[in-house]
């Protein structure tokens, strides 16, 4: 795990869609953009050792997407793909992004793809981290073992670093504590609850931890794009995952190995070299 420096991100907020959202900006401005999206539960600090790593070349912004981190809450429980394609162009439209670099873990890489395929003009290149284009068993059934293990509410933040290490027993102990860290807040009762709005785990609930068919807008995407499977991932299978590459345009695969669903976390020194490989290459 690298040691996180001492290098702050700047904490903007933006009204969009009647939602005040939150962003880490990380400097940069005038560079090319790259805009990195987090997965269901959790937030923008997910990416902040890799920004560290990038915001000297790039003009890095984590979005914290509706519903989580500091982001406000939907009243309407509006968390389709289509609510957050319009929260994502609304952003990059008020920020005036082009040329985008967008990277996007799981849920955030299907909200990725499916804003790269709506509007290929404005992206540069795709990066898309164990993130399922359509549904499988197995990729449901990893999706409700994650919503199950993290507690609704606990006396000990270390509760939840264990529950993060028991999912994913290949990540850092540093990046457990930094996720609960950013994840969590303390009640006036000193109770520790997620950030992210958990009436979304209901959802997945009733519609059986389904997630929306995107296969017919691969095709669309005409950017260099890089498909991220952790080696051990529940989520992504090897050969969908080689499935997938073979219909974008321009796909690349990479596996990054001794991680499973959050490669970015569980091995960052071989992911960003896989993105640095990729983002300076030909392709």
């Amino acid at each position: 795990m690298l040691t996180m420096k001492k290098v702050k991100p700047e904490d903007k907020y933006l009204d969009i869609n009647e939602l005040r959202l939150h962003y880490l900006d990380w400097g940069g401005h005038g560079k090319q953009p790259m805009l990195l999206l987090h997965g269901l539960m959790g937030h923008a600090h997910v990416w902040d050792t890799f920004a560290l790593e990038f915001r000297n070349h790039y003009h890095v912004v984590s979005l914290d997407q509706r519903g989580h981190g500091e982001s406000e809450w939907s009243e309407e429980l509006a968390y389709s793909i289509d609510d957050h394609f319009s929260d994502i162009s609304r952003f990059v439209e008020i920020l005036a992004l082009d040329r985008v670099i967008l990277i996007g873990h799981s849920m955030g890489g299907r909200n990725a793809l499916f804003y790269a395929a709506c509007f290929p003009e404005k992206i540069d290149r795709l990066i898309l981290v164990d993130s399922r284009p359509w549904d499988s068993e197995p990729s449901s059934y990893a999706l409700m073992q994650l919503l199950m293990h993290f507690p609704l509410q606990t006396d000990m933040l270390e509760e939840v670093v264990e529950s993060i290490r028991k999912l994913y027993p290949l990540l850092p102990l540093e990046s457990a504590h930094h996720i609960a860290r950013y994840g969590y807040r303390q009640t006036e009762d000193g109770k520790y609850i997620p950030k992210y709005d958990t009436r979304i785990s209901l959802q997945c609930q009733r519609s059986s931890y389904s997630a929306e068919n995107l296969w017919s807008f691969i095709s669309s995407i005409s950017c260099p794009t890089l498909i991220v499977r952790g080696e051990k991932s529940p989520f992504l299978s090897k050969e969908v995952a080689k499935r997938i590459v073979d219909h974008f345009p321009r796909g690349v695969f990479r596996e990054i190995s001794h991680s499973t669903h959050m490669p970015v976390q569980e091995n960052p020194e071989e992911f960003m070299a896989s993105a640095w490989g990729f983002l300076n290459s030909e392709c």
